[in-house]
């Protein structure tokens, strides 16, 4: 079994993006990696965020869950670096 990726955390700011998204109950273009590194875009509201064992996901409506280190766009506008 692959030795799973080291969690980065993303950019503080894109993380107030991505919360000031889920305030406003609005839809989001959203692109990532899934977890075999494929890239995906969707259009879908964002439900919550969460923390575990030191990593942030965020939960979509649709039950998914994504790493946010795997968040590669939101609405066109790519996760800098770092804080």
């Amino acid at each position: 079994m692959p030795t799973p990726e080291k969690y980065i955390p993303i950019d503080c700011n894109f993380y107030d993006r991505i919360e000031a998204a889920i305030v406003q109950r609005r839809t989001v273009q959203l692109e990532y990696r899934d977890a075999e590194g494929h890239p995906l875009s969707v259009s879908t509201r964002l439900q919550d965020t969460q923390t575990r064992k030191g990593e942030e996901f965020l939960l979509l409506p649709s039950g998914e869950e994504i790493r946010m280190d795997r968040i590669l766009r939101m609405d066109g506008v790519a996760v800098p670096v770092s804080c």
